[in-house]
């Protein structure tokens, strides 16, 4: 038990809730349904970490200023007793980027990140998605059979932020593969193999960073319209330092690829086991926005953020010392009764639907635009395309059962 957990244990509620038991990773919500009645606000003597589960607290903590972004301690702390020095790469790379900075200097890099999303490119993404989409689906149409996560969900995003980084097809596999082992790390993975993902995590974000260190070095003599070539202009019209540049372009192309691989899924399994809601969007495309929205707050990708308190605080009549590891949760506060009629029923229509799924506050993701039209183009598509989609009966789905920042699936087989 290190110093933090034993200042904790005057505070710590004597309920246990096992956060990465294989009934919680299977279905997260009655789990998080428990927290929220009994003990929102709950600290984890098992974890080391405080959780948050309502709404309002969560939604409280995005935009509290005094809850750091800059989560060296809760790296530092999933290693154990490992060495330090085998995530120096991870942590030299992360520590630069946009995700883990505060103000005033999160102001400033996501004024210049924003140089990458501008109005021009954001339209252009259009036909990018829509031929990237039509292709994958022409490699399945025939098939009768695919599955959406090998098929669709993990090759798509990939596909399309290599398109808007400009990376050539010879280096994507080795893209994809670097952001899957970055993220396995970063997601608070619940596992034994901590030793290896940390490993894997480090050696890819040294690799991951070279190469973006190129590309950069040849946007600079060459600049094109894509987002690399727009950023290296921004940061050097402002005259700041590129190599912080290549912490940006790693974590805003993981970022970019990583949540909607799992949007794609969760969003057609909810699909399928709700066949009300496929045949009311399929009779009436024009929901697929609302469809879109209910999709992100039914089964958030991201069902948790971390925050390092700066200083002591209260939440929720619980007092939290500074320095404590604060797990906000978005999935959870996505199905609260208090600020959503029904919660657990999957409504394409809901309206409003104030969902917490980007994150609102200074770090409101960066990509929720991408994101959206990903989502949107993909099930359009979907589908139009495969109006007999259903799930493969001789081949179970398979959620991922690693992580808890991340939710999605290993697999998920359909027929069509």
């Amino acid at each position: 038990m290190n110093s933090q957990q034993k200042n904790m244990t005057g505070f710590a509620n004597p309920q246990s809730y096992d956060l990465f038991s294989p009934e919680a990773l299977l279905n997260r919500y009655p789990l998080y349904k428990r927290m929220r009645e009994e003990d929102p606000v709950h600290y984890s003597e098992s974890f080391g970490y405080w959780v948050l589960t309502r709404y309002r607290d969560v939604e409280a903590a995005l935009g509290d200023e005094r809850l750091s972004s800059d989560r060296t301690a809760l790296f530092i702390n999933q290693l154990g007793s490992l060495d330090i020095n085998l995530i120096q790469n991870f942590i030299r790379v992360t520590s630069k980027s946009i995700i883990e900075r505060d103000p005033p200097d999160h102001t400033r890099v996501r004024k210049l990140a924003n140089q990458g999303f501008t109005t021009r490119a954001i339209e252009s993404w259009r036909s990018i998605i829509q031929n990237t989409t039509d292709r994958l689906l022409d490699n399945v149409e025939n098939d009768g059979c695919m599955d959406v996560v090998s098929d669709l969900s993990v090759i798509l995003p990939g596909l399309i932020t290599a398109e808007l980084f400009g990376v050539p097809e010879a280096d994507r596999a080795n893209v994809l593969k670097w952001g899957v082992d970055i993220a396995t790390f970063w997601g608070a993975p619940g596992s034994s193999n901590i030793e290896e993902y940390a490993r894997k995590a480090d050696f890819a974000i040294a690799q991951f960073s070279e190469f973006i260190r190129q590309l950069i070095e040849e946007r600079r003599r060459q600049p094109g319209t894509d987002m690399i070539s727009l950023l290296t202009m921004a940061y050097e019209e402002q005259g700041f330092n590129l190599e912080e540049l290549v912490s940006q372009c790693v974590m805003i192309s993981n970022a970019a690829h990583l949540t909607t691989t799992d949007l794609i899924p969760n969003g057609v399994n909810a699909l399928l086991h709700h066949p009300d809601q496929l045949q009311k969007l399929q009779e009436n495309p024009a929901l697929i926005n609302s469809a879109v929205e209910e999709v992100i707050r039914f089964d958030t990708a991201v069902p948790f953020l971390f925050r390092i308190a700066k200083q002591d605080l209260t939440i929720g009549g619980k007092d939290i010392p500074a320095g404590s590891v604060i797990a906000l949760g978005l999935g959870a506060a996505n199905h609260d009764p208090e600020k959503f009629n029904s919660p657990e029923v999957f409504n394409i229509m809901r309206s409003p639907n104030e969902h917490l799924g980007f994150a609102p506050g200074i770090h409101f993701c960066l990509g929720a635009v991408l994101a959206r039209m990903e989502l949107t183009i993909c099930f359009t598509t979907l589908l139009r395309r495969l109006p007999n989609l259903k799930f493969n009966p001789d081949k179970p789905a398979i959620p991922r059962h690693t992580s808890l920042v991340f939710k999605g699936f290993d697999s998920l087989p359909v027929k069509f």
